[in-house]
């Protein structure tokens, strides 16, 4: 009889389900969840918005507004926006605004247009179908802004530009340099052109980073409110998932206080313990497995803890559905992305075996965005070899499920 001491959620948007692998009886297996966090009810979405953090009542501040832009995030990210929507959606009907005056824009920053099938899933068919939504293009429909980054203009969505109310919905996990995810950042990159957002890439490679989960004095995330108090926000809404990718957590308000408030919370939520000298870990992307070019997400816990999380010349186990396949990205895309690199050996890995458990890929793709040394696998038989071939008498495995958005107690 098999053990299935395994479990990984898996397939964000496609399906949010629990994929059962087996271990060996020679592994030591232990899971290191995060603390989590229970769903909010209807009651507490509702009063989330109708009580904001740092600003007036919704309903006061829409009255006289005839354009109405709503900019939420895409696939890549986990926010249940079709849940969110409808409350905030409600509460806009209840204060006179038209449907026709609103256009919601999916903040894509370089990523891929969304389908009308991918809509579906990130909006709900009856908003789709009924309210106007955008693809943003950081290529075409800009608009400038009068502020720079660097000696770079950022030029935002036409859309987005030309709205006289703007709102913002995104959610707030951890990022590897802006802290954490939400926000301002969801302007630039988010609506911003591919100039600006290559600058940001390139200000990170040159040392204006912060480590994920700190937003004190993170030089990063303050040049995104820079820009985006610049261009003017009126109300942000921001969503604290649970590992069901659940919101858990609903800060709306004015844009800083209500992502700091939400900030505050997602600390508590993802916080995960700390562990030490591990012969193996298996970091799972989930949430944020949709496509190969977001796996990068799965070392976001190993970021926030000890370098002697897995032992030397220890085995570090990447796990991922990747069901949208690569994946778009027009900085890091293979050959076309502006700051695309040959695939290098990442050094935080150091001198560690490393496999990539990637089901929803080939293995030609996997090579496209990570070095040669690293092996690949698209079964789990293949993973389980290579373990044992590595660790022939036993070893200790701690499983991190959700370590795309998993980060230490403690900074």
């Amino acid at each position: 009889m098999q053990d299935y001491r395994i479990a990984l959620p898996w397939a964000a948007w496609n399906g949010d389900s629990v994929l059962q692998l087996t271990d060996d009886q020679n592994w030591q297996v232990k899971t290191y969840p995060m603390t989590d966090a229970v769903e909010l009810e209807e009651d507490e979405l509702v009063a989330a918005i109708e009580d904001p953090i740092g600003t007036k009542k919704l309903a006061e501040l829409v009255v006289d507004k005839k354009k109405i832009a709503i900019a939420v995030d895409d696939l890549s990210r986990p926010t249940p926006t079709e849940q969110v929507l409808e409350f905030l959606l409600a509460e806009l009907d209840n204060a006179g605004v038209p449907t026709d005056a609103i256009t919601i824009i999916i903040s894509l920053g370089t990523h891929t247009a969304l389908s009308n099938e991918q809509l579906y899933k990130k909006l709900g068919k009856n908003i789709v179908d009924s309210i106007r939504v955008i693809n943003h293009d950081c290529n075409d429909n800009l608009a400038t802004t009068g502020i720079s980054v660097g000696k770079t203009e950022v030029l935002l969505n036409k859309d987005f530009l030309e709205a006289d109310f703007r709102i913002l919905i995104g959610s707030v996990v951890p990022h590897h340099f802006a802290g954490f995810s939400g926000g301002a950042k969801m302007v630039l990159p988010g609506l911003s052109n591919l100039d600006s957002i290559a600058w940001t890439h390139k200000a990170v490679m040159m040392g204006l980073r912060s480590k994920p989960g700190t937003l004190e004095n993170n030089r990063f995330r303050a040049e995104f409110e820079r820009v985006a108090r610049h261009v003017g926000i009126d109300f942000c809404v921001n969503v604290v998932v649970n590992s069901k990718r659940e919101v858990a957590g609903l800060f709306a308000g004015e844009l800083i206080e209500a992502h700091a408030k939400a900030a505050e919370f997602a600390k508590e939520v993802y916080a995960t313990e700390a562990v030490e000298n591990l012969d193996v870990a298996i970091f799972n992307s989930y949430p944020k497995d949709t496509e190969l070019l977001q796996v990068e997400n799965a070392f976001m816990y190993m970021h926030t803890v000890s370098e002697n999380l897995v032992r030397e010349n220890g085995t570090i186990v990447v796990t991922a559905a990747c069901s949208e396949g690569l994946g778009k990205h027009g900085l890091f895309e293979p050959e076309s992305g502006v700051l695309y690199r040959k695939p290098m050996p990442k050094r935080f890995l150091k001198n560690r075996n490393v496999i990539f458990f990637l089901p929803g890929v080939s293995e030609e793709e996997f090579y496209q965005v990570y070095w040669e040394g690293y092996h690949f696998a698209n079964d789990w038989k293949t993973v389980v070899n290579k373990i044992n071939k590595w660790h022939p008498n036993g070893c200790e495995i701690g499983v991190f499920p959700h370590a795309s958005i998993q980060i230490q107690f403690q900074f």
